[in-house]
């Protein structure tokens, strides 16, 4: 009966939807919250809703692989990443602070800069179909944008999932994540390299639906159970189980054949998920779901627009219309809802989530064909000697990043040197916690202190040869960027370009220290007062940008007189510049 009930009103919901010319899941979530325990109780098996919680936001995740690529990453580009990140870390910094200044505390604050930070991809880009936007010139980065937006959501997701041991401690749980973590990704490749072989082979002959239907949900389900072993969200393992399906040269044809089974367990999900919402806690807590609506359009205007006008080069109407498009607050919110509920935060971020994700789809929906009207009086309101500041800078970020994204001898140095350090770092990082948990089980089967020592010192060892590696690839990287900073501005002198990058690197690290200091304030429990030092992070951020500005202002006028020289010569020859 109470499956006949969720099938009758998805059918409900997908109707009242199509009606008002919404996304599906808008109405899906509101019959659902008709239809549940707070409303008119048709649905109040507890047990049931949770498995289709659980298993719809596997199965979500798990389509949101099939749309990703590990090895088509470089190919969204480094624009698209730096939006991407940029705009996450920013919303999430805001929305946490709007929580600690309306009193709320440090977890409960970070809960809700992260549920507003991530746009909806499925709302999104439903409104831009139906209003007939897809082939506007800003949507591929939007795209991007949403898709690093998903990466992001799921290693929060299992960042939260691996910080649900209170009583491990912090170095323990730290340990435990980056160990289950590492572990899984292990997993991940050797699976790739070993196992994925096989499964061409085996496809070459056996193409029908059936058993590439069964194939998808067996590695979904395999993926899912070894990251709940790892003590890790399913769904980053549902995650991973996807991005395999995709490298698959018949991936189009696994998304088909599991679509019905995605369409029926997706609809389930959102209904199940709108059962939760309590439109008493959503009248209780009005004010602070207006407040956070308010800082959805603000951040996002502001903080995504100028963004997106720096890193992108959207001028006028398409920065206005890129921030409007990013309106509408994604369904991660309601899987981070759902996550916070194993941390006793004591508010009802459900149904706040659900009055979100409401009225910013519906804002973003009558907002979106009014964005030149919007960009007109607001960019008469700046000052013109700010305008054409910024103007330069945007094309000189510009001409950067394109440099970047050249497949030349520059740019895959860069790669392969920044991929080494990282990988350098991850293996000091594996050696400490290693040695910690392999010292602990030492000691309990009280193994000879002779063994201990060699062990101790074989991993001391390890560590001092990987931090000289280390160094010596990050001395590549800043090499790599100097010679790309160097070709893209036509400045001459690389010690002048080295001197330019280093201190640009100083002013990215401080603001990422202070963008994701929430975090820290989360795992280490400390109190409100600690705010203060992100803060002092930015007002330095502040200090080094000002100073990168004096040392680029000859870069500056040099990448200029180029860009001018070049215009030139395109008309001598009757071309358009």
């Amino acid at each position: 009966m109470t499956l006949g009930i969720l099938f009758f009103f998805a059918l409900v919901g997908g109707v009242l939807a199509s009606k008002f010319k919404q996304p599906m899941l808008m109405g899906l979530l509101l019959v659902g919250a008709f239809i549940g325990p707070h409303m008119l109780g048709l649905v109040e098996d507890t047990n049931m809703i949770n498995m289709m919680i659980d298993f719809g936001a596997i199965l979500m995740l798990f389509m949101i692989g099939l749309e990703f690529d590990l090895s088509k990453l470089r190919k969204i580009g480094l624009k698209a990443i730096i939006v991407g990140v940029l705009k996450s870390a920013i919303v999430v910094f805001v929305g946490f602070n709007v929580g600690l200044l309306l009193g709320l505390g440090v977890p409960t604050s970070l809960f809700i800069g992260i549920i507003i930070a991530f746009s909806s991809t499925v709302v999104i880009v439903k409104v831009l179909e139906q209003k007939e936007l897809m082939n506007r010139q800003e949507v591929p980065l939007l795209i991007a944008v949403l898709i690093i937006e998903d990466i992001l959501a799921v290693l929060i997701l299992t960042f939260f999932s691996g910080m649900m041991d209170k009583n491990a401690g912090m170095i323990n749980t730290a340990q435990n994540l980056v160990i289950s973590m590492c572990s899984l990704i292990v997993v991940y490749m050797l699976f790739v390299k070993i196992v994925k072989p096989i499964l061409v082979a085996i496809l070459k002959d056996n193409m029908s639906e059936e058993v590439m239907t069964f194939l998808a949900l067996t590695l979904c389900a395999g993926f899912s159970g070894l990251a709940y072993y790892l003590n890790l969200s399913p769904a980053a393992g549902a995650f991973l189980a996807g991005s395999i399906i995709a490298s698959l040269s018949e991936a189009k044809s696994f998304e088909k054949a599991i679509a019905p089974y995605n369409l029926i367990i997706s609809s389930l999900f959102f209904i199940a998920i709108g059962t939760l919402v309590n439109f008493a806690s959503v009248k209780v807590n009005i004010m602070l779901i207006l407040v956070l609506v308010l800082t959805v359009i603000l951040t996002r205007l502001f903080a995504f627009g100028l963004i997106v006008y720096l890193f992108a080069n959207f001028k006028g109407d398409k920065m206005f219309f890129s921030s409007m498009a990013m309106f509408s607050v994604g369904e991660f919110a309601l899987l981070i809802a759902q996550q916070s509920k194993n941390f006793n935060i004591g508010i009802d971020l459900m149904s706040i989530s659900a009055a979100i994700i409401f009225i910013t789809a519906v804002l973003m929906s009558l907002t979106l064909n009014y964005s030149d009207r919007l960009y007109q009086p607001t960019s008469e309101s700046v000052p013109y000697g700010w305008r054409k500041k910024m103007d330069r800078y945007a094309g000189y970020i510009k001409s950067l990043s394109e440099e970047l994204d050249l497949d030349n001898k520059y740019s895959q140095n860069l790669r392969k040197n920044f991929f080494g350090t990282m990988m350098g770092i991850l293996i000091i990082l594996l050696t400490i916690f290693g040695w910690r948990k392999l010292s602990s089980i030492l000691s309990i089967n009280e193994v000879s202190q002779t063994i201990i020592t060699t062990s101790y010192l074989a991993t001391i060892a390890l560590i001092i040869i990987t931090m000289f590696y280390v160094i010596f690839k990050s001395q590549k990287v800043l090499k790599s960027l100097s010679e790309i900073f160097t070709n893209a501005t036509s400045n001459r002198s690389i010690k002048h370009s080295r001197h330019i990058v280093i201190r640009a690197f100083i002013a990215f690290t401080l603001l990422i220290v202070a963008l994701i200091f929430p975090f820290i304030m989360f795992m280490f429990g400390l109190p409100t007062i600690y705010v203060l030092i992100p803060f002092g992070l930015l007002i330095l951020f502040g200090w080094q940008i000002h100073k990168l500005s004096d040392a680029t202002a000859d870069t500056t006028s040099s990448f200029q007189s180029v860009e001018h020289w070049h215009k030139e010569h395109h008309n001598k020859l009757g071309w358009r510049a």
